[in-house]
């Protein structure tokens, strides 16, 4: 059984994301991303773009202080507060992920349970190789 989270992003947090292999998190969402135990499948939604990247794997507990100041903004309630390490071996990409997948549209929360977390790995198995 597999622990899944999908994380939602824009255009530009995700090129960072990508290249410091972490994943920040704001103050208002750090209590969501204190659940992610190191080893759980991730998954990055870029809202702007309407892709799904992944398979992620979570190298460090959700919400962790891992690298100060990797992070700026110029708004303190957008300000980052924790930080998720990232590890991966293959990157594919879903485009119009939103289409394939509605509860990308409106998320409750970022906690997927185990049978959308094996329908997204089987779908980005098929799906084009990311080359970020």
């Amino acid at each position: 059984m597999y622990s899944g989270y999908v994380l939602f992003c824009g255009k530009t947090t995700f090129a960072q994301c990508i290249s410091k292999r972490l994943f920040a998190c704001s103050s208002e969402e750090k209590n969501n991303m204190e659940e992610i135990k190191k080893g759980a499948v991730l998954f990055i939604y870029n809202s702007d773009a309407d892709s799904l990247v992944g398979p992620f794997t979570a190298a460090s507990q959700g919400a962790a202080r891992i690298e100060t100041g990797a992070w700026t903004s110029t708004i303190d309630r957008s300000s980052f507060s924790g930080n998720i390490k990232l590890e991966w071996e293959d990157l594919h990409i879903i485009e119009g992920a939103a289409k394939r997948f509605p509860f990308l549209k409106n998320p409750e929360k970022c906690e997927l349970h185990s049978l959308a977390v094996q329908t997204l790995l089987d779908a980005l198995k098929g799906a084009a190789v990311f080359k970020g």
